[in-house]
């Protein structure tokens, strides 16, 4: 191959990836910022919360109580063998002029540990943290019957979701891309109500 070639060969497939990264985060940004189709109709916007004492958990006889201290759906797996919850946390975060509220789950798979979290109000991506994630180019399993976004930093691959009421985010260690889906499939989306 000539060296003309080799040029215009390297300079088409440059441009290739840099047209096939630009649809890779205009699609991230669409499934972020973007609720999903049914959700699209509320458009009023959440208030923030005054200050609550942070709630902790040690067994999953007291979930329900952290369920129901939630503004919004909990995140959460209930009765499920596969995932046992051993300690979860529910706190109020600075956010705006108000606070945000965290409810925090700590499940064990196997011997994985998964991190679940609810985030309130939806808006409040920057609770959620950046640790150096960047977008994956995996594919994105559905969490709780939502389109999700990947994204992975040296040691954690994150999966999150944006509703109409709030963010949603489990987080489990890069060894544990095989199971992924058997991690999140039995997570729903819950209020007391729905128990």
């Amino acid at each position: 191959m000539s060296r003309e070639r080799k040029h215009a060969f390297l300079k088409s497939l440059g441009r290739f990836l840099l047209l096939l990264f630009a649809a890779a985060v205009i699609y991230v940004l669409v499934c972020v910022f973007n609720p999903q189709e049914e959700d699209a109709v509320d458009t009023t916007p959440q208030e923030l919360l005054s200050a609550s004492p942070a709630v902790s958990l040690s067994s999953e006889d007291e979930l329900l109580d952290l369920i129901d201290d939630s503004p919004i759906p909990v995140l959460c797996s209930w009765g499920e063998a596969s995932l046992r919850l051993i300690a979860g946390s529910s706190y109020d975060a600075a956010f705006e002029n108000g606070f945000g509220r965290i409810t925090a789950l700590r499940y064990l798979y196997g011997t994985t540990e998964v991190d679940v979290i609810s985030i309130y109000p939806a808006r409040a991506v920057s609770l959620l943290g950046r640790l150096d994630y960047h977008m994956s180019a995996a594919p994105s399993p559905l969490l709780a019957g939502y389109n999700s976004v990947r994204m992975e930093n040296e040691t954690t691959i994150r999966i999150h979701i944006q509703t109409r009421s709030g963010l949603y985010a489990v987080i489990v260690p890069k060894t544990a891309v095989g199971v992924l889906s058997e991690i999140i499939r039995p997570l729903q989306l819950t209020r007391v109500s729905d128990l």
